[in-house]
């Protein structure tokens, strides 16, 4: 059986599977590491594939708490049919690697990968299987965050997604969604006037990815644990 763990900024997602079939899964915050070391102990585990772009305490307790040797999921310059454009793909966080090798088995036409956590990232992946990289901008959360803490009256709770805030609170909620759904179609558009092919779709995973879909232009489909789904896929080759 093979344990595939997820530490992202916020959480850790993970799943257990034996062959094709996921046994178990779970998320987690960064504090209940000791929860999940107990969890993975009844398992038979033969290995451990993790991603992490997480503090570097949490990962050193995830390899701690692993029952297993672990192995860490890195960004590569190819995996497959798929070609990483990143000029150096050891700055780049695994789990924007991974989720656009998963992405690759969802879509084999041009796709917009967008993981929308803490953090958003926008990535461009052709038909041809070439990954020109992509956006990094904060997340939802962070948005409104950011906003409370570098100004002296936006301290408050956001309101509606509106075409024409005539509130505070609706400014704040449909700024933060314009930028978020912006980038992704910025991208959209980015690629297809690199490709000269119609508009890609948009493969939409993360915590805030509901939130941000209905505000998307073109086609988009949701997809969860895109970087589990990765993750399996360089675990399995």
């Amino acid at each position: 059986m093979k344990l595939l763990i997820d530490a992202g900024n916020s959480r850790i997602k993970w799943a257990i599977y034996d062959g094709g079939d996921c046994r178990a899964q779970g998320a987690s915050d960064h504090v209940d590491i000791p929860e999940l070391q107990a969890a993975w102990q009844g398992w038979p585990l033969s290995g451990a594939w993790l991603a992490s772009v997480a503090r570097q305490d949490v990962t050193a307790a995830l390899l701690a708490a692993a029952p297993c040797p672990v192995r860490r999921v890195v960004s590569q310059a190819r995996f497959g049919d798929v070609c990483n454009h990143y000029r150096n793909t050891g700055e780049q966080g695994a789990d924007r690697w991974l989720a656009v090798l998963a992405a690759r088995e969802v879509c084999r036409d041009d796709v917009i990968v967008a993981c929308a956590g803490t953090a958003l990232t926008v990535e461009a992946l052709t038909a041809e299987g070439d990954y020109l990289g992509g956006l990094i901008l904060p997340g939802h959360t962070l948005m409104l965050q950011s906003l409370a803490q570098g100004t002296a009256n936006l301290d408050r709770e956001a309101g509606e997604v509106v075409a024409f805030p005539q509130g505070t609170q609706d400014a704040l909620a449909s700024g933060v969604m314009r930028a978020l759904s912006g980038a992704i179609e910025s991208q959209r558009r980015q690629l297809a006037l690199r490709t000269g092919r119609a508009p890609a779709r948009v493969i939409l995973t993360g915590g805030d990815a509901a939130r941000i879909a209905p505000w998307l232009a073109g086609p988009v489909q949701i997809v969860d644990n895109l970087i589990l789904m990765g993750l399996y896929k360089v675990a399995t080759a």
